[in-house]
Parts: structure tokens; C-alpha cells; sequence
């Protein structure tokens, strides 16, 4: 590695806490945010192009120094760090360190993760070396919490989104020594049945 990329390495961007977002306008940050590491999501107006980021993406640049928030937004109070952010954001998501097991686990094995499209699937997932802006996604991943059992009615909806979209379904949980654990979900079905054999 050359120093002119481990000098780059250590750029630092400003952002701006907007509830449970972070908005980036420096063009700079965009690039090396958006197009180099595929993290946030693109606003292009008429003047500026922004760079939304969701929670836990804010983590992932907190924790390799390269974004700064400050409480409130107001550079004469203290900067967030990586715990502080996970208080403030927590607030609009109880398992958002959950979340961010997963999703710190998925990027360290080269994937791409992007946001998920609701009903409870939370990333969508590329295959490694892939353009998400022109590949499509080849894992759905729905995770599941402590003290939140999935209901069977939920996972069968989720698996047949899986199925008619042609992506794998996986089912993701963290331990308790917050390690991340997969379960790949190839077909799961209710079949509803009279049980008391009675024909109707």
C-alpha cells in the first residue's frame, strides 16, 4: 500500500444528524463513501447531490474514524463516538446492535450489504465484487432477536417474497457473546389443514 492510499485512508468527513439519519453533502465523502465503499444511500438535486446514511452505516464509518457528529450539531459540544451513537440511535431501534453484528460480519467476509426492503428483511445482500446499482441482490437476510420469536406466518410471507424474487432467504440471529449465526431458509411453507379430519 502506498502512502498517497493510506493517507486517503484517514480522511474524515462531517455529517449531520438528522433523527435517525446522517446526511452527507461533501462531495469528497460521496465519492469515497458511496461509490468507493457502497455505503448510504444517493439524493442528486438540482444544485447538490447528498449522501443519506442509516445508523448503522454511521457505526461502520464511526468505528474506522472517518465520519464526525457532533451532539446536536453544534461543533462547541462534544463529538459522538462509537458508544454515544449507539445511545442516540438506539432510541429508534432497540436491536441496533444486533443489527450491526450482522452487518459488520457480513462486510468483514467481503459482501455487499444494502438496506432491505421492510417486513422484516433487513439487508439485501450482494455477491462479492458485484454492482449493486446494476447487479440484483443474491441474499435476503431477515434477522431474528432475543426475546422476538419469529412468527410462522411471517417466515412463510418472507419465503415466498424469496422465492418469487429468486434470492436466497437467510434467517440471521446473534449469540450471546454477539456472535452472528445464519440459517438458510430454502423453502418454508404452511399448508392449512382441518385437523380434526373433518372434509369441508
Amino acid at each position: 500500500m502506498t502512502e498517497e492510499s493510506d493517507e486517503k485512508e484517514k480522511i474524515q468527513v462531517e455529517g449531520t444528524v438528522k433523527k435517525d439519519k446522517v446526511i452527507i453533502t461533501d462531495p469528497d465523502g460521496i465519492e469515497e463513501f458511496y461509490e468507493g465503499s457502497f455505503i448510504g444511500n444517493l439524493e442528486e438535486g438540482l444544485d447538490e447531490k447528498t449522501l443519506i446514511l442509516d445508523p448503522i452505516e454511521v457505526l461502520l464509518l464511526c468505528e474506522r474514524k472517518r465520519i464526525i457528529l457532533w451532539e446536536d450539531n453544534d461543533k462547541s459540544k462534544d463529538q459522538y463516538d462509537f458508544e454515544g451513537l449507539i445511545s442516540y440511535f438506539s432510541q429508534f431501534d432497540t436491536n441496533l446492535w444486533q443489527k450491526y453484528v450482522i452487518y459488520m460480519d457480513l462486510r468483514r467476509r467481503g459482501y455487499i450489504v444494502r438496506s432491505g426492503f421492510g417486513d422484516g428483511i433487513e439487508f439485501r445482500v450482494f455477491k462479492r465484487g458485484a454492482d449493486f446499482r446494476e447487479d440484483v441482490a443474491k441474499y435476503l437476510i431477515y434477522p431474528v432477536f432475543e426475546g422476538s420469536p419469529i412468527e410462522l406466518r411471517d417466515l412463510d410471507k418472507i419465503s415466498r417474497v424469496a422465492l418469487s424474487s429468486r434470492k436466497d432467504l437467510v434467517v440471521a440471529t446473534v449469540d450471546r457473546l454477539s456472535k452472528p449465526i445464519y440459517y438458510s431458509v430454502k423453502k418454508f411453507e404452511i399448508l392449512s389443514r382441518d385437523i380434526s379430519g373433518d372434509k369441508r
